[in-house]
């Protein structure tokens, strides 16, 4: 567990493992308000920093396990306020159902309540618009405060050039959600799995930039009628461990299948 400060956000950054291989995750903290509550498999880490801070509201950028891990015992323990997206609300009051894989990685997601986050969520001092950023899942948020520029981004970027995604996920929405939340003047970008980002805007252009290549090329692939299975084996022959671990619930595949029949949902 390592801990760091940009500015006024307080980060603390964990390693989930399961096996060999490890994921990231960074939990952050700023002017009251926790950015989401790190998954369960880390709490031991974890906790110390939350018993160390003040408290008072938790800002949940989407449902799955590593965000929404250790909402239960701070509802418990801390009784702070919890926010999520409206259709998330009923999801998270029965505990997370999710393959084993991820069990192995985040660990158990008990039930809690939240209420729901309409437009912003307050922090002590400062505002912070919710912005609807489907596509990684429908529920996303990311929060953006306008007065300092920083956004906080779930899972929005992760990474700036993505090779697979969950069977679940529609990554012409996440483009969309991606061109969205470019209309800000995003600043400092904090990511659940990147970290600390300082140059955001730039960093997400970079990774819609990259996107819009890759979906014109495997569609060019497709109108000239090479199947998804084909495509998979020309651009990505060799197979991400997380595919393996995963059972294929993450592969390239998805990718590919999601870039040639999926529409952008309406936000």
């Amino acid at each position: 567990m390592k801990q760091s400060k940009h500015g006024d956000v307080e980060t603390i950054h964990v390693k989930a493992t399961a096996g060999q291989m490890y994921l990231n995750y960074y939990l952050f903290y700023v002017d009251g308000l926790l950015i989401d509550t790190g998954p369960s498999s880390c709490q031991e880490e974890i906790l110390p920093f939350l018993k160390s801070k003040k408290i008072n509201k938790v800002a949940l950028t989407h449902f799955h396990e590593d965000h929404t891990g250790n909402a239960n015992w701070i509802e418990r323990e801390l009784g702070a306020e919890m926010f999520i997206h409206p259709m998330s609300i009923e999801l998270c009051k029965r505990d997370g159902v999710y393959p084993d894989y991820r069990h192995d990685f985040w660990g158990p997601r008990k039930a809690f309540h939240a209420r729901p986050i309409r437009t912003s969520v307050q922090s002590d001092n400062r505002i912070w618009e919710a912005i609807h950023t489907p596509g990684h899942s429908r529920d996303h948020l990311a929060f953006f405060n306008h007065e300092t520029g920083i956004l906080f981004s779930g899972d929005l970027f992760v990474t700036p050039k993505p090779k697979v995604c969950m069977w679940q996920e529609s990554v012409p929405t996440l483009m969309d959600s991606i061109r969205t939340v470019l209309s800000y003047d995003v600043n400092e970008m904090f990511c659940a799995h990147a970290g600390y980002v300082p140059n955001g805007k730039e960093m997400l252009q970079m990774k819609l930039d990259y996107l819009i290549e890759t979906n014109e090329k495997i569609n060019q692939l497709h109108l000239k009628g090479f199947s998804i299975e084909e495509i998979n084996q020309q651009l990505y022959p060799k197979k991400s461990p997380i595919t393996h671990i995963s059972k294929k619930e993450w592969d390239s595949v998805h990718f590919i299948r999601s870039l040639v029949e999926d529409e952008p949902c309406l936000q």
